[in-house]
């Protein structure tokens, strides 16, 4: 990202955030609200036309695949799936509209509308965007759909998965899981680009991922659970993902 865009997709992730966050907000010390209209969006990233880009988890959905896989233990388990989730895009104006909907959401409320996953963050390789799906995979009540990495058409919104993590978790289980937090499709947090390829952080199995977007090919570069148990909390990853890639 430009530095000089950084002010700015701070102000707009702040402004996004009251907007959302708490009904009728109160802007203060200066900052106003831009745009609002999202579904509990998650990573945001400016993209090469200069367009804000926004990861929306959506709300859940009514499909249960109680009997069908492996559950999500309660809490937070077990989730309830459906399409709800999309990536928006917001103009200077402050005006949202949709790329790609119809994407898996998850949640745990009724209806799906707690703890929401969907779209958890965004990457751009040059004009390529790509998008980190975590509301998807069976256990999340999206049994057609996994957790993944999908190729995005910003222009028409249609999309391609490359790379099925749901797969990958399922074929590489890590040293150490925790039996009572377990999600087997895992939670997929965030996603940077460096050097043309792709860096996930997975948090609740504990995994620093690299994907390689022409081919999909997915390598393992930290299993956090091996030397550190299972302490990989969110917020502390998230940073962890930020730092490795850099």
């Amino acid at each position: 990202m430009n530095k000089l865009q950084l002010p700015a997709a701070f102000a707009m992730a702040v402004s996004i955030t009251i907007a959302l966050g708490v009904p009728n907000a109160q802007a203060a010390d200066g900052v106003s609200i831009f745009a609002t209209g999202f579904n509990n969006p998650r990573g945001l990233k400016f993209g090469p036309d200069g367009y804000l880009y926004v990861a929306e988890a959506g709300l859940g959905g009514t499909r249960s695949t109680m009997g069908l896989c492996e559950q999500v233990p309660t809490p937070p388990g077990p989730y309830t799936g459906g399409r709800t989730a999309r990536i928006s895009k917001v103009d200077p104006k402050g005006q949202r509209t949709t790329v790609a909907d119809h994407l898996p959401s998850a949640g745990t409320g009724s209806g799906g509308n707690n703890n929401a996953e969907g779209v958890s963050d965004i990457a751009f390789i040059g004009e390529e965007m790509y998008a980190l799906i975590a509301g998807g995979g069976c256990s999340h009540g999206n049994p057609d759909f996994p957790a993944g990495v999908i190729r995005v058409n910003r222009h028409n919104g249609t999309w391609k998965l490359i790379a099925d993590l749901s797969a990958f978790f399922a074929a590489h289980p890590v040293a150490h899981p925790n039996p009572p937090d377990f999600e087997p499709d895992g939670t997929l947090f965030s996603m940077v680009a460096v050097h043309h390829k792709l860096y996930a952080i997975e948090p609740n199995q504990g995994r620093l991922l690299e994907i390689k977007p022409e081919n999909g090919k997915v390598r393992q570069l930290v299993d956090f659970s091996a030397s550190e148990g299972h302490i990989c909390l969110q917020r502390w990853c998230s940073t962890v993902s930020f730092v490795s890639a850099t």
